[in-house]
């Protein structure tokens, strides 16, 4: 079975590899003990820095560089000679500009975000319409698609979040995340893939510099105080946000991803395939 992995260069995207690479298996279709062939890392750019030795050691890791707003490289990272049609396809679509960097360029985050998921969709329904098995493709979304803060929305302060609560967003990154879920429970209710969706919290403590996420301050609260080096923080030190750690994030990735079709579709139904991962709410000040 080939994995693809889009945004796999980062570091929560090689996280995954690697562990994908230690199971050796995941499922496909109904199959639960399918063995990965073949993992493609799909990224905008070479990957800097490599965090783990078995993925530039492994000889079934690949690094294909490219850009999703680009319909051909997407059918590239799944449609090719090397790749057995009916041997199975995971993707593990990932790549995507951060909230900060949305808010600054909508056209960036409009073109890598959703029209860039909608490559990603459409190159698997291409690879669907030539295999025996439904491909599985898991999706991260973030729980930027609840706004909360203006006295009209769905969500005040005092409630609960819960997989049912209803999307309205107050960034772009948030609404193309939430147009991403969308067009993921249709192609799944099409039975062009089969669509797994997991609304990420903010991941804890990721290494090297900031990402363009505005909640990547919540690494870096942690992370520069170490080096002696001085932040600024964008927001206010008391607000509680959801945070997780990458381990955590890696392993509910992976069990959307090996839970069986019935399962799943006991779970998520026919119309709405994504749901939160468990999470902490902590604030800067804590």
């Amino acid at each position: 079975m080939r994995v693809v992995i889009t945004g796999g260069g980062g570091f929560l995207g090689q996280v995954l590899a690697s562990e994908i690479l230690k199971r050796g298996h995941l499922r496909s279709g109904e199959d639960s003990n399918v063995p990965v062939t073949e993992v493609v890392i799909g990224d905008v750019m070479e990957v800097k820095e490599w965090l783990f030795d078995s993925l530039q050691t492994s000889s079934i890791v690949t690094v294909k560089v490219g850009d999703v707003c680009d319909a051909s490289y997407c059918a590239s990272l799944l449609n090719d000679d090397n790749n057995d049609k009916d041997g199975g396809l995971c993707v593990f679509h990932l790549g995507a500009v951060m909230s900060g960097a949305g808010e600054a360029d909508f056209d960036l985050a409009m073109n890598v975000n959703l029209k860039g998921m909608m490559n990603m969709l459409e190159a698997t329904r291409q690879f669907r319409s030539k295999s025996k098995v439904i491909p599985t493709f898991v999706y991260a979304s973030a729980g930027a698609t609840i706004g909360s803060g203006c006295d009209t929305d769905w969500i005040q302060s005092g409630d609960v979040i819960s997989d049912s609560t209803r999307a309205a967003p107050h960034t772009t990154y948030g609404m193309t995340k939430a147009c991403g879920e969308l067009l993921l429970s249709d192609y799944s209710r099409r039975g062009f893939l089969d669509g797994r969706g997991v609304r990420l919290p903010t991941v804890i403590v990721r290494p090297g510099k900031p990402n363009a996420a505005t909640t990547s301050c919540f690494s870096s609260v942690i992370r520069e105080p170490l080096s002696g080096t001085a932040i600024a923080l964008p927001i206010d030190g008391n607000l509680k946000h959801a945070l997780t750690s990458y381990t955590a994030a890696v392993d509910g990735m992976l069990a959307f991803q090996t839970a069986s079709p019935s399962l799943a579709n006991q779970v998520l139904g026919p119309y709405d395939r994504t749901a939160f991962l468990p999470s902490m709410a902590v604030s800067l000040a804590d």
